[in-house]
């Protein structure tokens, strides 16, 4: 074997006059592979300069930044964002609170376990009968009803019985949803809910959440007045007709409910009225008219408001009992009023079986344009419009099957008709004539 020179040893430092070690010798350029550099930078005791990050632009708006608000008690639902601002993948939060989500804790008591069993057997008939699977229900809840879609999960839980609907309102709609996507009729499951009528929130909502806030406060406060009233609208036809000069004439109101508990006696008609405009309203059939109450406070002084008409029933109802009333509300402009907005919007708070609707204009004046129009229903935003004109008609009329919470109705106009107009969204099996 060759005989190899041991490698001489490397010298010590030197201190320098100062008293302190001169600075190492620069290292040798890397040569080699990633692990050798890195061996060498290491040696040298040198490190990388830390990598800054790129700028980057912000974020474009997608429809992931639409506010929330809260169907419970109006306020806006937190998001949880990821570092770049965007909203985290799943579905989006419905509630701004788990006290909103779960309820009250009055609405938190033991539950009979016979009514548990009851409402467990009906939603496994139920959804035998419909022949779908959970995960296809789950799909037909999110694209026809949204909020209040329940996921496969929580429709297990209702199937077997280890978890009921919150006794809430918004409990009682999701339970509502999977009747109409279920094709039972109005009230077959809502009825058999454990624990029976939903529990009236405690205390009146809080102030923002816009118009929908501002529905719940006045109900809120006719419920404090009168008690609970609780009903679940099974179908629903008004007419709306427009005089000559193209004002609000009267409404014709009908509707078939049934009751949710016993006792109740009494319906509260919520509409929004134009100070310039009166709308008395009269009891048709199978009511009586009661006393009316106004929200304390307007958005704005001089907007519209909301007040609340109490129309009495003609007996007091037993839960489940099918009732059926009509009454009409009159308009009357005071003289020097502005023009009313060309618009017919009716909003429908819960599902139920049947909407029917019908807008009638002066034979003599008839509207040059006529738009069909959708609205969401938390802000009145329009998310749909499809022109509806025909020539020499004074009569529209549409009628929508197992309805989706919110807007619907007509705009017109008097002048010359626009190019047709088409938008986004989607309507469920509508017919219109």
């Amino acid at each position: 074997m060759p005989a190899t020179s041991p490698r001489p040893p490397k010298p010590w430092p030197i201190p320098a006059p100062g008293g302190s070690a001169p600075p190492p010798p620069p290292a040798p350029p890397a040569t080699g592979t990633s692990a050798s550099r890195r061996r060498a930078g290491a040696v040298a005791g040198l490190r990388r300069p830390p990598r800054m990050a790129p700028s980057l632009p912000a974020p474009r708006p997608t429809p992931d930044d639409e506010v929330r608000l809260c169907p419970v008690c109006g306020r806006l639902v937190p998001e949880r964002r990821s570092e770049g601002g965007r909203r985290r993948r799943g579905r989006p939060r419905v509630y701004c609170s788990e006290r909103c989500r779960l309820g009250d804790r009055t609405a938190r008591i033991p539950l009979d376990p016979r009514r548990v069993a009851a409402f467990a057997a009906a939603v496994r008939a139920a959804v035998a009968a419909r022949g779908l699977s959970l995960r296809e229900l789950e799909r037909v809840l999110v694209r026809e009803y949204g909020p209040l879609a329940s996921s496969v999960a929580t429709l297990s839980a209702w199937q077997t019985g280890s978890s009921s609907p919150a006794r809430t309102a918004a409990g009682r709609n999701r339970v509502l949803a999977l009747e109409r996507c279920l094709e039972v009729p109005a009230g077959a499951l809502a009825l058999l809910m454990p624990g029976g009528a939903a529990v009236p929130q405690p205390r009146p909502p809080a102030r923002d959440g816009g118009l929908a806030g501002r529905h719940a406060r006045l109900r809120h406060l006719v419920t404090a007045l009168t008690g609970p009233q609780q009903i679940l609208p099974v179908t629903l036809t008004k007419d709306f007709r427009v005089d000559a000069a193209g004002r609000p004439e009267a409404s014709t109101v009908a509707m078939r409910v049934l009751a949710a508990h016993d006792g109740v006696d009494r319906y509260w008609f919520i509409q929004s009225v134009d100070p310039p405009l009166q709308a008395p309203v009269t009891a048709a059939l199978g009511c009586r008219l009661g006393r009316q109450v106004t929200e304390p406070t307007g958005p704005e002084p001089g907007g519209e408001r909301l007040v609340a008409t109490e129309l009495h029933f003609d007996h007091p109802l037993r839960a489940g009992e099918q009732h059926q009333f009509a009454f009409e509300v009159r308009y009357a402009a005071t003289p020097g009023a502005p023009p009313a907005e060309p618009v017919f919007r009716h909003v429908q708070a819960q599902p139920c079986e049947r909407l029917d609707l019908a807008v009638s204009f002066d034979r003599t004046a008839r509207p040059a344009e006529v738009v069909q129009c959708r609205w969401r229903q938390r802000d009145l935003e329009e998310t749909w419009r499809r022109e509806k004109t025909r020539e020499g008609c004074w009569q529209y009329r549409l009628v929508v099957t197992d309805p989706v919470p919110g807007g619907y109705g007509w705009r017109w106009g008097w002048g010359r008709p626009a190019a047709p107009v088409e938008g986004g969204g989607r309507q469920r099996r509508p017919r219109a004539a």
